[in-house]
C-alpha cells in the first residue's frame, strides 16, 4: 500500500475525448483515467474506441495499448495517468473449448467462473503482461491502476447465484471449513425467496435491470411475493450460500490485487470499484457485502463507486454508495465517481445506436415493468435518467456541490464524461478552473469530521434480506436520503466500526439493519451507544431475529415499541431515547430533521438543505432562488465564502442569497 496518499481530482471517459481533455488540462486538471478493455458493455457495445489487447491465448496486442496512451500524451504531454484494466473475459475466451459448462462470461456470470484456476491464471497472465509493459514504458506518467471485473466492471456478480462446477466445488470446500456437511448449491427458488414479510405490491421501476423478468415469470413463481426476510431456522442454506458468494467475490478481488502488486512499483496505487451497500437493492446477490475483508488488505489503496443515483438532482444531497468510516478507519480512501448526466450529454453511442433523450421525452424515470421485448426496452432505457442537470446553472451548482462534498469528506473524485459531451461551455469550464484551484489549496490541510449524526449499516445483518424483494434497498437508501437534506452533516459506519469510533460526539444514531442483536452486539450497544441521553433510531425490527428464529415479541423488549407499529414512535428509555420506525419508506427530510432537533443536533441551515461540514469547511446547496441563514457551531474571527470571495468577520452566522440552483462553500478561521 502506498504511504503517500494521492487526493485525485481527475477526468474519465470511455472514449478518447481529447479536445475535452485539453480543456480540462487548461483548467488545471492534470490527472486522466483511461480504460483498457477487451469486452462489451451492458448495451452490447465495445467499451472503448480502441481494439482489444488480449487477442487469444497468450497473444497480446500491446500496440493497441500504446496507441491509446500515446494519443493522450500527444494531447497532454504532462498527463498523470490512472489506468483501468478490465479483467472480464473476451468473447473468444468464453467460446474456446468452453462447451458443457467449463467457461463463462465474467461480465454477467462472475461468480460462476471466479473459482476457476484456469480463468484466474489466464486473466492474471494477461493483466501482468500488460502492467509490466506499462511500467516499463510509461512509468513517468502512470500513478495508479484500477482493476475492474464483473458487471459494469464494478465487481458485481450478476449471475443470481447460479451453479457452476467451480462454484459448487468452492462452496463445498467453504462448508467443510465452517464445520458443515458438504451439500449442493440451493436451488433458485430457495436462493430467491424469504420466509417472512410478503408484499407483491411494491414495484421498483428498474426491476428488469435487477433481475425480475417483466413478462411475469417471477409473478408466477412467487405469486405472494418473494418474502423480504430469511431466518436461520427456515433459510439456513440460502444464508450460508449467499455469505459464501460474497466471500468468494472478495477472495477473487484480492487474488488480482496481489498479482498486480507483484509487478508494480511500491509507490503505485491500486483501486477498484467495491463496497456498495446502497444505490441499488440487489446488495446481497451482487457480492459486495464482505467489503470489510477487502478493506483490511494492504494491497488496496482506494475503492470507488458512483455517487448514489437518488441524490443527483439539484436541490438534493450527494450521498455515497459506500461506508465512509469503514474506509477511513482502515487507512484507505474513497474515490467518488461523478457521472451525472447533463443536458449536453452525448446519446449517440454508435452509428446505429442512439439512446433516447429523457429531457426531450419529458421523462425522468422510465418504468420497464410493461416491456415484453427488446424493441420496447430500447425506446426507454436512457442510462440513469434521475436527476439530470438541465442547464448550465444546474451543472455549475452541481459541480460545486460534488466538489465540496468530496473536499469536506476527504474523498477523491473524477468527472466521468462517459461518451462525451457532459461538460461544455465557457461558464462550465470557468467554474471547473475555479474548483480545481480551490481543491489544490484546501486539500492540503488536515481536517476532522464534526458530525453529530451517525448512520450504521450492518453487512452481516444484510444477509437476512432477500434482495429479490425491491424493498431490500430502502433500509439504507431512505434514511440516507432524508439525512442528506436535513440541514445537518452526518457520517456512516459499519457496526463493526463502533468500537473504533469516538462515540461521545454522536447525539443521534440510526441503525439501518438491526435485525439480529446477538449477546456480543448487545454488550457493545450497552457500553458505547445506549447511554448519554442519546437518541437511537431503529428501523423495521431490532432483534426481530432472535436465537435464529423470527421473534416479533423481542422487538419491544429492545426498543420499547411493539413490532409493526406504524409511524415514528418515541419512547424514553433508561439513559437513552428510542425511536422506532417500522417502514423506512416514511422517512423524509422533515421527519429526520425533527428527530435530530429533538436529539439536540446542531442545525447549520434554516431550511431543509444539503449540508457538508468538517472543522474547517462548511458547504450548503440549494436548488432554488432563496435566502438561507447558515448557523455555525461557534463564532469565527473570519469566514470566507470561497466561490464568491465574500468575507464575514466575528460571527457565528451568515446569510446568503441564491438566484437559483447554487452551492456555497465557507472556510472557517478561528
Amino acid at each position: 500500500m502506498n504511504a503517500e496518499k494521492n487526493h485525485y481530482f481527475a477526468y474519465r471517459s470511455f472514449w478518447p475525448e481529447l479536445e475535452t481533455m485539453k480543456k480540462f488540462r487548461e483548467c488545471g486538471v492534470d490527472t486522466f483515467m483511461f480504460m483498457v478493455s477487451n469486452t462489451a458493455n451492458s448495451l452490447g457495445l465495445p467499451y472503448t474506441k480502441y481494439p482489444p489487447v488480449w487477442k487469444w491465448n497468450n497473444v497480446y496486442d500491446l500496440d493497441a495499448f500504446d496507441n491509446q496512451v500515446e494519443d493522450i500524451l500527444k494531447a497532454i504531454p504532462d498527463a498523470k495517468l490512472m489506468c483501468m484494466i478490465d479483467l472480464n473475459t473476451p468473447q473468444w475466451w468464453t467460446r474456446y473449448l468452453g462447451a458443457f459448462g467449463v467457461r463463462y462470461d465474467s461480465f454477467y456470470e462472475l461468480g460462476k467462473i471466479s473459482a476457476s484456476e484456469t480463468w484466474r491464471r489466464d486473466t492474471s497472465d494477461y493483466m501482468q503482461t500488460l502492467v509490466r509493459h506499462a511500467e516499463k514504458n510509461y512509468s513517468g506518467h502512470l500513478i495508479s491502476y484500477i482493476l475492474g471485473c464483473g458487471g459494469a466492471t464494478e465487481w458485481h456478480d450478476r449471475s443470481r447465484g447460479e451453479e457452476s462446477i467451480y462454484r459448487l466445488a468452492a462452496y463445498q470446500k467453504w462448508q467443510i471449513e465452517h464445520g458443515k456437511a458438504a451439500a449442493d448449491i440451493p436451488p433458485r427458488t430457495a436462493r430467491d425467496s424469504g420466509s417472512y414479510d410478503f408484499d407483491k405490491t411494491y414495484i421498483d421501476p428498474l426491476s428488469y435491470y435487477n433481475g425480475i423478468d417483466p413478462t411475469g415469470c417471477y409473478g408466477k413463481l412467487f405469486p405472494d411475493g418473494a418474502g423480504l426476510f430469511r431466518t436461520p431456522e427456515k433459510n439456513q442454506e440460502a444464508l450460508d450460500y449467499w455469505r459464501f458468494c460474497n466471500e468468494l467475490n472478495v477472495d477473487t478481488a484480492l487474488y488480482y490485487l496481489k498479482k498486480a502488486r507483484k509487478v508494480i512499483r511500491p509507490e503505485i496505487e491500486l483501486g477498484m470499484f467495491f463496497g456498495y451497500t446502497g444505490g441499488y437493492w440487489t446488495a446481497v446477490s451482487t457480492g459486495h457485502l464482505d467489503y470489510e475483508n477487502l478493506l483490511d488488505s494492504s494491497d488496496i489503496d482506494f475503492i470507488m463507486a458512483p455517487v448514489s443515483y437518488s441524490g443527483r438532482g439539484v436541490g438534493r444531497g450527494s450521498t455515497s454508495m459506500t461506508i465512509r468510516e469503514s474506509i477511513t478507519l482502515r487507512g484507505k480512501r474513497m474515490l467518488q465517481e461523478m457521472d451525472q448526466r447533463t443536458y449536453t450529454s452525448n446519446h449517440r453511442l454508435a452509428d446505429f445506436v442512439e439512446l433516447p433523450d429523457p429531457l426531450k421525452n419529458n421523462a425522468e424515470k422510465m418504468e420497464w415493468k410493461d416491456s415484453t421485448d427488446s424493441k420496447e426496452l430500447s425506446k426507454k432505457f436512457c442510462m440513469a435518467t434521475d436527476g439530470i442537470w438541465k442547464n448550465d446553472q444546474e451543472i455549475i451548482a452541481g459541480m460545486k456541490r460534488e466538489t465540496a462534498f468530496c473536499l469536506i469528506n476527504g474523498d477523491s473524485l473524477w468527472w466521468f464524461d462517459m461518451w462525451g459531451g457532459f461538460y461544455k461551455g465557457e461558464k462550465v469550464f470557468a467554474t471547473l478552473k475555479q474548483l480545481k484551484a480551490i481543491w489544490n489549496e484546501q486539500s492540503k490541510y488536515p481536517a476532522h469530521d464534526v458530525s453529530e449524526i451517525l448512520m450504521v449499516v450492518d453487512p452481516d445483518n444484510m444477509y437476512f434480506l432477500n434482495d429479490m424483494d425491491a424493498r431490500c434497498g430502502n433500509f439504507k437508501k431512505k434514511p440516507q436520503e432524508a439525512l442528506s437534506i436535513a440541514g445537518m452533516p452526518y457520517t456512516a459506519c459499519s457496526f463493526g466500526d463502533l468500537e473504533q469510533l469516538e462515540m461521545e460526539r454522536f447525539k443521534l444514531i440510526i441503525f439501518c439493519h438491526p435485525f439480529e442483536i446477538s449477546p456480543k452486539h448487545r454488550k457493545i450497544l450497552d457500553r458505547l451507544v445506549l447511554n448519554n441521553n442519546r437518541t437511537i433510531v431503529w428501523l423495521y425490527g431490532p432483534g426481530i431475529i432472535n436465537d435464529g428464529k423470527w421473534d416479533s415479541g423481542n422487538v419491544e423488549k429492545i426498543c420499547g415499541t411493539p413490532f409493526g407499529m406504524e409511524g415514528i414512535n418515541s419512547v424514553k428509555m433508561h439513559g437513552w431515547n428510542s425511536v422506532y420506525v417500522h417502514d423506512p419508506d416514511i422517512l423524509t427530510g422533515e421527519s429526520m430533521r425533527k428527530i435530530a432537533d429533538t436529539a439536540g443536533c446542531h442545525a447549520y441551515c434554516s431550511g431543509l438543505r444539503p449540508i457538508f461540514a468538517n472543522n474547517r469547511l462548511v458547504a450548503v446547496h440549494t436548488g432554488t432562488a432563496e435566502i438561507l441563514n447558515i448557523n455555525f457551531i461557534q463564532k469565527y474571527s473570519a469566514i470566507t465564502e470561497l466561490f464568491s470571495g465574500k468575507k464575514y468577520q466575528d460571527t457565528a452566522s451568515v446569510q446568503v442569497q441564491s438566484n437559483g440552483p447554487d452551492t456555497f462553500l465557507f472556510q472557517l478561521n478561528s
